[in-house]
């Protein structure tokens, strides 16, 4: 009985370190166009306003799969990625496609703004932004504001995120 009891222990534990670690949010579920108002991927949640989703055909196949996530025209584009757990923000993939765009990103802890950064590509590039004011933050929302400017736009790619130290998702 005990070891029946410890090695299904055992099992769950395995399974939850499984799901543990860094995750690529790459804004694969929905086709081309308008992006949902919500969706889910890798256990988060992605709330948008203003966004719509690129595929390959007008960006180029990505890091992350072939879509990408940006601001609509003449909007505010905002993307909020949370989870149930406290997590930290460790990279976005931002392409710039001329101009000199920007993505801002807040963390939030609960109602409080942990810390905000901004990133800017200049003329027609790709690029990986590491977390700055933000890396090791433990957050529990991430806000990304892509921008364009009068120039160009830019897009993001994918979004890198970690669980926070002793905050690992339940299984």
């Amino acid at each position: 009985m005990i070891r029946g009891i410890a090695g299904a222990c055992a099992l769950c534990l395995c399974a939850a370190m499984a799901q543990a670690g860094p995750v690529s949010i790459g804004f694969e579920g929905p086709g081309e166009g308008a992006a949902p108002g919500e969706m889910a991927e890798d256990g988060y949640r992605i709330v948008t306003r203003d966004a719509v989703i690129s595929g390959p055909g007008k960006s180029g196949d990505g890091s992350d799969g072939p879509n990408e996530i940006e601001g609509t025209m003449g909007g505010r584009g905002a993307i909020a990625i949370l989870r149930g757990v406290p997590f930290t923000f460790v990279s976005l993939d931002w392409q710039s496609e001329g101009g000199a765009p920007e993505v801002v990103a807040e963390g939030y802890l609960g109602p409080d703004l942990v810390a905000r950064e901004r990133f800017a590509a200049r003329g027609e590039r790709f690029v990986t932004f590491a977390a700055g004011a933000l890396k090791g933050r433990v957050i529990d929302r991430l806000i990304l504001y892509p921008q364009r400017d009068r120039r160009g736009m830019g897009a993001l790619d994918r979004v890198i995120l970690d669980d926070a130290p002793g905050h690992a998702p339940a299984s």
